[in-house]
């Protein structure tokens, strides 16, 4: 049982079926037939149908994860399950998967419509897949050539996400899914699946089905009233796609952590910045956190031998053994020939024995909290740690990161190295393994890796929100933010600490207009903002106390162990439990 199965339990029970944003969209005569079908639907023989916009071929983030993981979790709980997203031709791992023959075409071009747009859909099944695994293939659209969302123009991804969720019912009518089927969609690109499912209900295309959807962050997108009257021939006072979805939706809607659902409601910065447009669909149909499993398996990284004496309180021979991966990560450095590397990590003397902190992610200034770390880490005395920081981008650095990150390594001469560039898998958990600790300095995170640190055996400094809170048990004090509530209950120091956490000491009541005020800085300017300061100063405090406990080799230790022990804490059966009670809520609901 985690730490928030309490609260999950209370917010399942106490949901109740949305109606007025059916009455507000479809006419009563309508709404009655979309009752009836309710009322055939059986919830013992439903098929889950797993909607995601990116997957593991055309992936950006973490999405891309779960959308590799958790179907075959699904499927092996019991639950008959189909994988369906886009197939992004121009992608190039999309393109490799094709040419090794992965793909099968199961049918081409055959129409489909929504409102007033009509188009032709292809079919594609991964025949490598572990599950039905199904990529819808349309002319002229899913065209950017790396990530899924990387478009020239913004508005084609709104265009896009309308033509898949438009596409889909046809699609599942041709492969004989037209009843019992639980639709689960991920964030705002699949979210129109609430009305094109109820569409094809009318339409007889399908005859029982029913929508549920998780948001992995707090993105939104304009929804123009041209293109829903366009694609719906109705076009609502919703300014956005889940402002017009949500209230649509036909169970619970949930996210990655319980945190940051009650984040997405009552954090300064979500409230005031990113959800604000949300709050009345929010009060609605509030969202219910499910935490993630753990992205890794559970096997410990060190000997059977030095887990045993670890249990024991002996360390030694797990830091023996963390030390080689340090020093592998240190040959790594060495040897890297890469011209786009930038900086150098020295060990001379005294700061042999310095820790290394690793930072790695999309370069994402407005989420991940990057600059906040490199400039706190300009405040430490030189020679005490080191820094590796390997964003994940493609292409040239913008040229404000290019000069702030220029000046930071003149600052930082022998302990600092940059890698912009993107590396491979193996590569990353090398690194990992070889870190004295990773460092998530995220303005907000849903749910994060951290997890993935500790199954490298690494323990990970990082500030205290979203899914940070339920993965790292810190070994130090920290604040609670008034907003969190009761949600949040530490009683000083958590027993077995796998990490530091770290948070801003700001006033609570001040907290919106500031952060409403930083967004709008530019990366040169933010030292400007007295917010920015507090969490600069929190992280530098953080790193400090890193370097205090990596001094420390008991206390290490119990970090390094502990945090490696965590991982079975990070249990998928736990979480599709708890998605198979939401599929249960739903599958009972009508409206």
């Amino acid at each position: 049982m985690n730490q928030f199965d309490h609260i999950f339990k209370t917010k399942l029970e106490s949901w109740t079926p949305l109606g007025r944003g059916f009455h507000d969209f479809f006419p009563d005569e309508d709404i009655e037939k979309i009752r009836q079908a309710d009322r055939t639907f059986d919830g013992a023989s439903r098929t889950i149908i797993f909607v995601v916009f990116e997957n593991k071929y055309a992936s950006l983030g973490g999405l891309a994860a779960i959308a590799d993981s958790m179907p075959q979790f699904i499927q092996q709980s019991g639950e008959p399950i189909a994988f369906f997203s886009p197939y992004h031709c121009n992608n190039k791992k999309i393109r490799e998967a094709g040419a090794q023959g992965r793909f099968t075409t199961l049918f081409k071009e055959i129409d489909f419509s929504s409102g007033a747009y009509s188009g032709k859909v292809c079919c594609l099944q991964d025949s490598t897949a572990k599950i039905p695994s199904y990529y819808c293939a349309i002319d002229g659209h899913f065209l950017p050539p790396e990530d899924p969302y990387h478009y020239s123009d913004p508005s084609l991804l709104a265009i896009d996400a309308l033509v898949f969720c438009a596409a889909l019912p046809a699609v599942f009518k041709k492969l004989g899914l037209t009843k019992n089927l639980l639709i689960h969609a991920h964030d705002w690109e699949t979210a129109a699946l609430a009305l094109t499912s109820k569409m094809a209900l009318l339409d007889k295309q399908l005859s029982s089905a029913k929508t549920i959807l998780t948001l992995h962050n707090s993105y939104d997108a304009h929804l123009p009233k041209s293109l829903a009257q366009r694609f719906f021939g109705h076009a609502t006072a919703a300014e956005t796609f889940l402002q017009m979805f949500i209230p649509l939706l036909s169970g619970p809607l949930t996210t990655v952590s319980t945190p940051f659902a009650h984040e997405l409601l009552h954090d300064p910065l979500q409230r005031g910045v990113f959800t604000p447009h949300l709050q009345a669909v929010f009060s609605k149909n509030p969202p219910i956190g499910v935490e993630n499993g753990a992205f890794t398996d559970h096997t410990a990284p060190f000997s059977e031998p030095a887990l045993l004496k670890c249990e024991h309180g002996d360390f030694s021979m797990a830091l023996a053994e963390k030390n080689i991966t340090r020093r592998g990560l240190f040959d790594r450095l060495q040897s890297c020939r890469d011209p786009r590397a930038l900086g150098e990590m020295k060990l001379n003397g005294g700061d042999a024995a310095a820790p290394v902190f690793f930072m790695s992610g999309r370069l994402d200034f407005m989420q991940k909290g990057f600059d906040a770390v490199i400039r706190a880490f300009q405040r430490l005395l030189r020679g005490k740690a080191k820094l590796l920081f390997c964003p994940n981008i493609s292409g040239a650095l913008p040229a404000d990161v290019d000069d702030f990150i220029s000046e930071a390594l003149r600052n930082c001469k022998g302990d600092m190295v940059i890698w912009p560039f993107p590396i491979s898998s193996r590569e990353y958990f090398d690194l990992l393994g070889g870190a004295s600790f990773m460092v998530m300095p995220s303005l907000y995170e849903p749910f994060g890796c951290a997890t993935e640190a500790f199954a490298a055996g690494t323990p990970v400094v990082a500030r205290a929100t979203g899914g940070l809170w339920a993965q790292v048990r810190p070994c130090n004090n920290i604040r609670i933010p008034a907003f969190y509530r009761n949600i949040l209950q530490y009683s000083g120091t958590p027993k077995e600490p796998t990490g530091i956490l770290f948070r801003e000491e700001f006033p609570d009541l001040s907290a919106e207009e500031a952060w409403k005020t930083f967004v709008t800085l530019p990366l040169c300017r933010r030292c400007e903002s007295p917010l920015y300061e507090s969490i600069v100063e929190s992280a530098a405090s953080a790193l400090r106390t890193a370097i205090d406990v990596y001094a420390n080799p008991t206390r290490y230790g119990a970090l390094v162990y502990n945090a490696a022990a965590s991982t079975a804490g990070f249990s998928w059966t736990d979480t599709i439990g708890n998605y198979r009670k939401v599929y249960d809520k739903t599958s009972l609901n009508s409206i």
